[in-house]
């Protein structure tokens, strides 16, 4: 199990997150691994699925996970970082409160 942070980009006005490398690859989640992508409360769970509609982009050795778009933006809504999970079965994106966002609440 792998858990990195990232934060939550922008690409031609809709929100990104981007996910690439040996965090990925550590895992088994290879170039044209295919998944299924399900939103949730808190974010989004992409599970391994051999018939998935979508799969890892990138190269051999630098595997990709690219999620761009509306859907993002309104998934997390309100964050301005992600906590990721990565097991060899499926991978958990949640928003993840900043500290300066956590000060200015607590203030």
């Amino acid at each position: 199990m792998i858990k990195i942070n990232r934060n939550i980009g922008h690409n031609r006005g809709n929100r990104r997150v981007w996910i690439e490398g040996k965090s990925l690859a550590n895992e088994n989640w290879n170039k044209g691994t295919r998944y299924t992508k399900k939103e949730t409360a808190s974010g989004f769970e992409l599970v391994r699925d051999d018939n998935g509609a979508l799969k890892i982009a990138g190269g051999e050795n630098r595997p990709v996970i690219d999620l761009c778009g509306a859907y993002v933006g309104k998934a997390l809504n309100g964050f301005e970082k992600v906590s990721v999970v990565i097991t060899a079965e499926k991978i958990v994106i949640k928003g993840a409160a900043c500290a300066a966002l956590l000060i200015q609440l607590a203030a």
